[in-house]
């Protein structure tokens, strides 16, 4: 059995994605058998990153045909979160007495109504999510569905679209994350600005502005939800995060050298990943 470590922190930030990218590329050197996965050099993992951490095992299982074990003893102790979020599938239902975590789970990319079920059940109702008027709640579901719509429409892929997230009661942050497994932005807005937009990161600043491929190649209206979602943590002291081939721009980066966005270097992941931050305080 081949062993493959986790060490140091996972969090929600550039290197803690750096960090699964590289537990992915040392995987994907194998075939058909079983890694074990190390977390007994892990000090921390934010929850929320097991939607992205459960992308690349499905991706790594269909490509490679890996399958994945741990030491299920030593995880539940030192990381028992990973049990009440439902990332670690056991058979039996583990309750989340802390009430901090939502559920990381995967969802068919043509079944819009199963991810607006997960996000009326588990996200706009949880505790940690900000107090939000009718009309802003809405607008934020909106957004968040275009942003799943655009996994099988855009992303151009059949496979499953990842959720997952995690409260953290002392910070008054609620993260949340969403991973698909397509394309990326660059292929499709490459298309669209007929070759005018030649990277992920101007591909990723495009899409900010509310430009949308949508109208530029079906002549149909689109490209707002991710403006939403920009907008939105902007004014109430969240942060978005987005990740797209080898781009990685974040609002935590502004007046910063990377408030453009960055250059992810090596192999990277396909699809694209994208962190919120709702901020309860």
């Amino acid at each position: 059995m081949t062993v493959v470590k986790l060490r140091d922190r996972i969090d929600t930030s550039y290197s803690g994605y750096r960090k699964l990218v590289e537990f992915f590329n040392t995987c994907r050197d194998f075939t058909n058998q079983t890694i074990h996965i190390d977390f007994y050099h892990l000090d921390w993992i934010d929850a929320n990153k097991s939607a992205l951490l459960e992308a690349i095992m499905y991706k790594l299982n269909k490509e490679n045909g890996l399958s994945f074990a741990t030491d299920g003893s030593f995880l539940k102790e030192k990381f028992d979160v990973l049990f009440r979020n439902g990332f670690v599938k056991t058979g039996q239902k583990f309750e989340d007495d802390r009430m901090s975590t939502l559920p990381t789970g995967h969802f068919n990319c043509k079944d819009k109504n199963e991810f607006i079920n997960y996000l009326e059940k588990h996200l706009m109702t949880h505790r940690g999510m900000p107090k939000l008027a009718t009309k802003l709640r809405d607008k934020i579901i909106e957004d968040l569905i275009e942003v799943f719509c655009n996994s099988g429409h855009h992303a151009n892929t059949q496979d499953p679209f990842f959720g997952g997230g995690q409260y953290y009661p002392r910070a008054g942050c609620l993260k949340f994350t969403m991973v698909d497994l397509g394309d990326g932005f660059l292929p499709r807005i490459h298309a669209a600005t007929k070759g005018q937009i030649d990277t992920s990161v101007d591909a990723i600043n495009w899409a900010l502005k509310g430009n949308s491929s949508k109208l530029a190649l079906e002549n149909t209206s689109g490209g707002l939800g991710i403006k939403g979602m920009h907008k939105y943590c902007m004014e109430n002291d969240g942060q978005l995060d987005i990740i797209t081939g080898n781009g990685y721009w974040s609002t935590s980066q502004k007046n910063t050298i990377f408030e453009g966005g960055r250059v992810l270097d090596g192999s990277v992941l396909a699809g694209s990943t994208i962190n919120l931050f709702f901020n309860s305080k």
